[in-house]
């Protein structure tokens, strides 16, 4: 019973239903005109797309590395920005909102206006970010004009560097001054109990450390007023003398690719849809389809 489902299994018989490498081949020799035909429409489609709807831009690119900031000077004050903080930063509604209003990208260049959203879909089309494994980000920005390019590429950086700046020292001064405050309200406690005691070494030696701390504390609310280096530029922005390439080589070749696939799925279809008038059911079914269709 065994080698008798076997033999059923792998004989040729059996397989009537199956499409072997040979009836797909003979299905696309007779559909040959049909997926030629096709395959040409989608290449010219992508042709005419690449060098007419393609529009060629200048892209200017600066480069930059994010550091470990340290303050020496006063106390333990230290900033460090991930490659991936600083890409989420670049990308950020607030930056392309300022790109935006800086450029006035929300008039179009017919004169007429659109909507924020839409001017950050475009914008973010134009702005790319490449982090490298030695934690080099590449800040890339393409325009229409190579002035606009390199101006936008410089603005964003130092949007970017503010922001960064802001976000180091909001969230390290504000840690070590709560810090400090608790510490001097403990000092002073400290010394109003020890001058009830009559003490007299141990307050001269508490007043000492509350001067110190005091001393701290005002030299954390200066650094406010600093700007740490959370970013070392390696290279600015520079004027581009020659248009970026818009990858119609790839447009055209993915166009091709694609109209293949589709007219390989027309010629399957179409072979089945005239092979089934064959079958009498698969007929009539084929007949009411079109009496619907019609009615």
């Amino acid at each position: 019973m065994s080698n008798y489902s076997s033999e059923q299994e792998f004989y040729p018989d059996n397989c009537d239903e199956e499409m072997s490498i040979l009836d797909i081949l003979i299905v696309l020799a007779e559909q040959k005109k049909l997926i030629i035909g096709t395959v040409l429409l989608f290449t010219l489609a992508g042709l005419l797309y690449a060098f007419f709807l393609t529009e060629p831009k200048y892209s200017s690119e600066v480069q930059m590395m994010p550091l470990t900031s340290s303050v020496l000077d006063n106390g333990d004050f230290a900033v460090q920005m991930p490659g991936n903080i600083v890409g989420g930063v670049i990308l950020s509604n607030a930056t392309l909102d300022a790109v935006i209003d800086e450029f006035g990208l929300l008039k179009t260049k017919d004169g007429g206006s659109q909507s924020r959203i839409t001017a950050r879909r475009e914008l973010e089309k134009d702005i790319k970010v490449d982090i490298d494994k030695n934690s080099v980000i590449t800040l890339k920005v393409d325009a229409s004009e190579p002035e606009t390019a390199m101006k936008m590429a410089n603005f964003i950086y130092n949007k970017t560097v503010g922001t960064l700046e802001d976000m180091g020292i909001t969230a390290t001064v504000s840690n070590k001054d709560a810090y400090l405050e608790g510490a001097i309200k403990k000092k002073i406690n400290e010394i109003e109990k020890k001058s009830s005691d009559g003490g007299g070494s141990p307050k001269i030696t508490s007043l000492l450390d509350l001067y110190t701390m005091l001393t701290q504390y005002d030299e954390n609310r200066k650094i406010k007023d600093k700007s740490p280096m959370v970013i070392q530029l390696i290279s600015p922005a520079s004027l581009p003398d020659e248009k970026a390439p818009q990858g119609r080589g790839k447009i055209v070749a993915l166009s091709a690719l694609l109209g293949l696939f589709c007219a390989v799925m027309l010629a399957f279809a179409r072979h089945f849809w005239k092979s089934s008038d064959e079958d009498a059911a698969t007929a009539e079914k084929k007949k009411r389809l079109r009496m619907l269709l019609r009615s």
